[in-house]
């Protein structure tokens, strides 16, 4: 009988390899046909979650079962090994592991976050609670006391400014002045050197223009109320007392250097500095206490806006898109806690079977490389399979995974369970392509299992439900950004968006930017 020979290139030549690949064939092919005629340029897919599924399949030889080595996938100090040699180990039974608790922190804090953008979709589907909105009422009525506590805090700061102003000229001004109430104020004759003739004219005209305005702002001011209150009586008050300020400073400059006479004492001169240095302060503390009123009233406004805002969104509800919105936020968390749990996976060595530990390479403190040999099983089962994974998919196979085989003789009827026992880390090249080898232990001893059999293998490497995934080529590069169209009512817009992996269909995950029932356009060609 002739002996049949496979060569390691054989494993990748099998029909089964061509499955997934004849899966896209036909999907696309039946998009094609669905998409109407062969002059359509686009097709339009409406957004639907759907489960996600995401497989490698491979063919490989039986071969007698030998020792299992297993390592970390990452390096690092080991911290403790848990098993000793001997010693008789169930399938995901944890052997040893690194240092990790920066890793372990990282899925805490993922998962937090997870926890934290559910919450808030269950909130929002949920919709306001009465308690809610009792809350919500109750921010707009205190936010409404303070606003009408800071208006009667303007209003008085107001005529406090007034009173200020008043004070200033009738009890501090006037003094300097011969008629000062009259049509024509005159300033006395001081000897002074800051009194020229222009100088003298514009100091009699301000003290009739500050008459005048005394006499003006006092008439409006004697029907303002927190009620009748409006930011005129704000910006009059300002104008005002900016006035004043201008002429105490001027009569500041003359004051300061009257000089003594017969007719004028010193005592006199004194008072005259002391009055104008009095009336300059007051009215300094009129513009401050406006400008903290004025602060206090707009922050009291701007609050009592939000809290009404807030209060009006509790009422509405929450919107479809701010849900979908949302569920996206929760997919997006979840996408990066699987990270994060991945990594850590990477620092703990667990059976991938049932066996014996024959061999123990590693002791706490020391330093492992990725994929060194540390433990070392023998498997209970008899045999194990031997394949060869390309480069395009090794990425996706980890340690551990599971994985459902079926062997020729048997058809496709009788499947077999096996796992992920190793993973050489070098590359063996077949045919002109880098492909990686890889162990499957089955999980039980089956008498049917005979040495040299042909197994047909299929890793799920990923499974998720309710996830947002469209065809490939509807993603487009713009600006350096992936980008989809989507249709509205107002005709298309592009938007940026989000991917994650592709499953067997050669569809593409969307972690953000897309919702459920959005229409999104796809190219035919």
């Amino acid at each position: 009988m002739k002996k049949h020979i496979h060569t390691l290139g054989s494993y990748l030549k099998r029909p089964l390899i061509s499955i997934p690949l004849a899966i896209v064939l036909l999907a696309g092919s039946a998009f094609a046909f669905s998409s109407g005629s062969s002059s359509s340029a686009t097709n339009i897919v409406t957004v639907t979650p759907k489960e996600f599924v995401q497989e490698v399949a491979v063919t490989g030889k039986v071969v007698s079962a030998q020792d299992v080595s297993l390592g970390f996938e990452t390096s690092g100090r080991i911290a403790q090994v848990k098993v000793k040699v001997g010693e008789k180990v169930a399938s995901g039974q944890v052997l040893a592991y690194v240092a990790n608790g920066d890793y372990a922190a990282a899925v805490s804090q993922r998962q937090a976050i997870v926890d934290s953008e559910q919450a808030r979709l269950d909130e929002l589907e949920r919709g306001s609670r009465p308690e809610d909105l009792t809350l919500a009422q109750s921010d707009v009525d205190s936010a409404t006391i303070s606003l009408e506590q800071s208006k009667r805090t303007i209003v008085d700061e107001i005529k406090d400014a007034y009173v200020k102003a008043d004070d200033a000229v009738r009890n501090k001004i006037d003094q300097l002045y011969s008629n000062p109430r009259s049509a024509t104020p005159e300033i006395l004759p001081f000897n002074s050197n800051n009194t020229s003739a222009n100088f003298r004219t514009s100091l009699n005209d301000q003290r009739l223009r500050a008459g005048e305005m005394l006499t003006k702002w006092g008439n409006s001011l004697s029907t303002l109320t927190s009620d009748s209150y409006t930011s005129a009586y704000l910006t009059d008050a300002r104008t005002n007392v900016a006035q004043m300020r201008n002429f105490l400073n001027d009569l500041s400059l003359v004051v300061s250097s009257v000089e003594t006479n017969p007719s004028l004492s010193q005592t006199t001169i004194d008072k005259y500095k002391s009055d104008i240095s009095l009336a300059r302060t007051n009215i300094s503390s009129a513009v401050s206490g406006l400008t903290t009123a004025e602060q206090s009233y707009s922050t009291y406004t701007a609050q009592l806006k939000k809290a009404q805002e807030q209060l009006a969104l509790k009422r509405a509800g929450s919107t479809r898109e701010q849900i979908d919105a949302q569920a996206a936020q929760v997919k997006s968390a979840y996408a990066q806690l699987q990270s994060a749990r991945a990594s850590y996976a990477k620092t703990v060595i667990t059976s991938p079977i049932e066996g014996i530990v024959t061999k123990v390479d590693g002791k706490a403190g020391e330093i492992v490389s990725p994929n060194s040999p540390v433990i070392s099983l023998i498997s209970a089962a008899n045999y194990e399979i031997e394949s060869y994974i390309s480069e395009t998919d090794i990425a996706k196979i980890k340690l551990g995974q599971q994985a459902s085989v079926t062997l020729d003789a048997y058809g496709k009827n009788a499947p077999f369970n096996a796992s992920v026992t190793l993973l050489d880390p070098a590359e063996t090249v077949l045919d002109g392509v880098s492909t990686y080898k890889a162990t499957f232990q089955f999980s039980q001893n089956d008498e049917r299992i005979k040495s040299g059999m042909t197994a047909n293998i299929v890793i799920q490497t990923d499974k998720r439900q309710d996830v947002i995934i469209i065809p490939q080529q509807a993603i487009f590069l713009k600006n350096g950004q992936k980008m989809v169209t989507v249709k509205s009512a107002s005709g298309s817009q592009d938007r940026v968006v989000q991917t994650g992996s592709i499953n067997n269909n050669g569809e593409i995950e969307i972690v953000s930017g897309l919702a459920a029932g959005d229409q999104v356009l796809v190219s035919t060609k």
